[in-house]
């Protein structure tokens, strides 16, 4: 009998640990769509189950750590990341398994407030990611706010942000993008601090709101980026250009409620040409 052997290259992989989110807007499932987008192999640990606004329902320690180990011991990914981690027992099973499976390459995206500013996180949990996460990040990618919380300091002034980005670095952390995407102003300006200087990327406004999950994706389009192999400042640059594009071709979800676009690339929202009400 003829046996064939087919070349198979191997595929770039993103480990996303996060929280579950049914609208697909965020959560794993937004990472997912990214990484697929983006043409990278995504796989998913679950941290949390996520029903709206309020804080995400905290799954038990050891199955996070199980879900870990499971598709640690399957695959290598070349980057792992990591998103809602709702509180403190969940940020040291994250970080416990982490070490113990000697991950080096790892995104923090730290989820601490959600729209308008409400903290979704105690005290304890973000103390717990400094001291257990943060000497293990590669990169961390807070919003103003976030970075605001990790640093103890204010971040509303451009001079602020930057000496955010210092304290959080030294913390542990060996680079700290500080997303802009809240701040006020016609242009959003991201910050990229790798230890020792700073680098800025700057695009103009998308005029939308209500958008959820914009600053997970851009986390999730830098690890994709990272996992094929570019640096970090190009990851950076090419994170902000995808979520730019995404917004700029947000559709509508339901009742007016925008959905950034993860597949601009690929397909676009048409019309329907028969109204589905009178089917």
């Amino acid at each position: 009998m003829w046996s064939y052997h087919v070349y198979m290259p191997r595929a770039r992989i993103v480990l996303t640990i996060s929280a579950s989110d049914p609208t697909a807007t965020d959560g794993v499932q937004a990472d997912l769509k990214t990484f697929s987008s983006l043409g990278v192999h995504g796989a998913a640990v679950i941290t949390a189950l996520s029903g709206g606004p309020a804080p995400a329902i905290a799954l038990e320690p050891g199955l996070i750590q199980q879900q870990i180990d499971a598709a640690l011991t399957a695959m290598k990914p070349d980057i792992v990341m990591t998103g809602t981690l709702p509180d403190a027992a969940t940020v040291q099973a994250v970080a416990d398994a982490l070490r113990r499976h000697g991950v080096a390459r790892l995104v923090v995206d730290p989820v601490l407030v959600g729209a308008g500013g409400v903290s979704l996180v105690d005290d304890a949990t973000v103390q717990e990611l400094l001291a257990q996460l943060m000497p293990l990040a590669l990169v961390v990618t807070p919003n103003v706010a976030e970075a605001a919380m990790l640093s103890g300091l204010p971040a509303g002034t451009w001079d602020e942000v930057r000496l955010a980005a210092e304290q959080i670095a030294s913390r542990g952390a060996k680079n700290v993008v500080i997303k802009g995407g809240r701040r006020e102003g016609p242009v959003v300006t991201d910050l990229l601090f790798d230890g020792s200087d700073f680098r800025e990327y700057s695009t103009e406004r998308v005029p939308i709101d209500g958008v959820s999950g914009s600053g997970s994706a851009f986390a999730a389009a830098m690890a994709a980026s990272m996992a094929k192999g570019e640096t970090i400042e190009h990851s950076v640059a090419a994170a902000k250009a995808f979520v730019t594009k995404g917004l700029q071709n947000a559709y509508d979800l339901a009742d007016g409620k925008p959905a950034l676009h993860h597949f601009y690339r690929y397909w676009q929202v048409r019309p329907p040409q028969h109204d589905p009400s009178d089917r």
